[in-house]
C-alpha cells in the first residue's frame, strides 16, 4: 500500500495513497479533481479507510465544484477550442497540412496517429516548440538587461511551480504557460531571471523584478485567479 490507487469509500473516486516521511496525514483534492491521502508509514489501513471517511462529504464537495468550475484535461479533438496564448484556437485534424500553431488554430497532421496518446503527444510537441519560440527572445532580452549570460533553458509539464531556475542558472518554464496570455508568460520569464541574480525573493529580489516589468503585479494576480485552472488541460 505504499503508493498505489483505490476506490474512494462511499464515493467511488479515484484515489492515490502516497507514503511521506511526514508524521501527518494529509488530503488533497487538486483543480483536476485528483485525489491524494499523503501518510506516515506506521498509519494502519483501518486509519485510513476511517479518515477518508470522515472527509468524506468535504471531497464531495470540492469534487462537484471543480466539475462545475474547472476545464477538462485536454485530448485535443478535431473541433475543441482552447486558450492558447492568450486568444482561443481551434483545434484542427488534418492530413495534408503541416502540424503548426496559428493566430487562430491548432492545426495537428494526424495522418499517421494511430491512437489518442500519440495525438497529445504531437500537440505537447507542437506548443512546446511555439512556447520555445516566443519564450527564448524574451529570456535573452532580460538575461543581458540583468547582465547574466551563463544559461540554460528547458520547457517541461510541471504540478505547481510556473517556472524555476536552479543555481547553475537552469531556468525551466513549464508547458502550461502555452495556457497564458502573454503578458503572464513575460512575467514568469522575468521572475526566473530575476533569480539569477537573487535566489530569494527578498526585497532585492523584487525590486530587480519590478526594474523589467512595473506592472508585474497584474500577472501575479491572474496566475492567482486563473493559474490552478489552467493546470488542468495538461492534468
Amino acid at each position: 500500500m505504499v503508493n498505489s490507487k483505490i476506490s474512494y469509500p462511499g464515493l467511488g473516486y479515484l484515489c492515490e495513497l502516497r507514503q511521506i516521511r511526514s508524521k501527518n496525514v494529509s488530503l488533497t483534492v487538486y483543480p483536476n479533481n485528483r485525489i491524494v491521502l499523503r501518510y506516515p508509514r506506521h498509519v494502519s489501513k483501518k486509519f485510513i479507510h476511517d479518515f477518508l471517511i470522515e472527509r468524506s462529504e468535504w471531497v464531495k464537495n470540492q469534487y462537484e465544484k471543480n466539475d462545475s468550475q474547472n476545464p477538462k484535461k485536454t485530448s485535443f479533438e478535431d473541433g475543441e477550442v482552447l486558450p492558447l496564448f492568450g486568444s482561443k484556437k481551434k483545434v484542427v485534424h488534418t492530413k495534408t497540412n503541416q502540424s503548426q500553431c496559428t493566430d487562430t488554430e491548432l492545426i495537428l497532421n494526424v495522418k499517421s496517429i494511430r491512437s489518442e496518446n500519440g495525438r497529445i503527444k504531437l500537440a505537447k510537441k507542437i506548443l512546446r516548440d511555439e512556447l520555445e519560440r516566443r519564450s527564448l527572445p524574451k529570456l535573452r532580452k532580460y538575461l543581458q538587461k540583468v547582465g547574466t549570460s551563463n544559461y540554460n533553458t528547458n520547457f517541461k509539464l510541471m504540478r505547481s511551480l510556473w517556472g524555476s531556475c536552479t543555481h547553475e542558472n537552469k531556468i525551466t518554464l513549464n508547458l502550461a504557460l502555452v495556457f497564458c496570455p502573454e503578458f503572464v508568460l513575460n512575467y514568469v520569464i522575468l521572475h526566473e531571471v530575476a533569480h539569477t541574480k537573487e535566489r530569494n525573493h527578498s526585497s532585492k529580489f523584487w525590486n530587480q523584478v519590478e526594474s523589467l516589468d512595473p506592472d508585474y503585479k497584474e500577472a501575479e494576480k491572474w496566475i492567482k485567479i486563473h493559474g490552478k485552472r489552467m493546470l488542468c488541460y495538461l492534468y
